[in-house]
């Protein structure tokens, strides 16, 4: 069951979460932050405002699936959807989250203290109905072909942002021989 479990996951649901080094989490987070600018400007408006995003906001989400951010009865109710409809819905339950909690976002004066208040007001989000029906009706429409476009269009900044890092550490290692 376990590796059925892990096949389903790596192969299916989230293609872009293989090997090392967190790079599907990246490919998600960046998602995550154009599904933010497009269908929260709010929240992008304020995240912009206090030089931030919504990856520095929410780096754990993903890699979690959850399970660290909420409570266990939410996790598992996510994790329904998820086996359901497939990896978009880590996305939806992202943007809800965020959405949820817009008031506090734009009332934080610093990226740190906007994370302690959606990590504390996360961990005490008992109300899954509430949660999932943000999640599939209050942040709109996202077809799978379109989140699957953002997909490919973060990976090839992620694969930029890699080829920048790469260049630069041969540089520094090149001046230091």
């Amino acid at each position: 069951a376990f590796w059925t479990l892990a096949v389903l996951l790596e192969d299916k649901l989230f293609p872009y979460c293989r090997g090392q080094g967190g790079y599907g989490i990246k490919v998600e987070l960046r998602v995550l932050d154009m599904l933010v600018t497009k269908k929260l400007p709010k929240v992008a408006a304020h995240l912009t405002k206090l030089e931030s995003n919504a990856a520095a906001v929410s780096p754990g989400w993903f890699s979690s699936l959850f399970t660290t951010t909420l409570p266990a009865e939410v996790t598992a109710r996510i994790f329904d959807c998820l086996l359901l409809e497939g990896g978009k819905v880590l996305q939806r339950v992202g943007l809800a989250l965020l959405k949820h909690y817009e008031s506090s976002i734009c009332a934080a004066s610093h990226p740190a203290q906007l994370r302690k208040v959606l990590d504390s007001r996360a961990a005490r989000l008992y109300d899954a109905d509430a949660l999932l029906n943000t999640a599939f009706k209050g942040v709109g429409a996202m077809p799978t072909a379109a989140v699957q476009g953002l997909r490919s269009v973060a990976a090839a900044a992620v694969d930029e942002q890699i080829e920048e890092h790469r260049q630069h550490f041969e540089l520094i290692v090149c001046r230091t021989h």
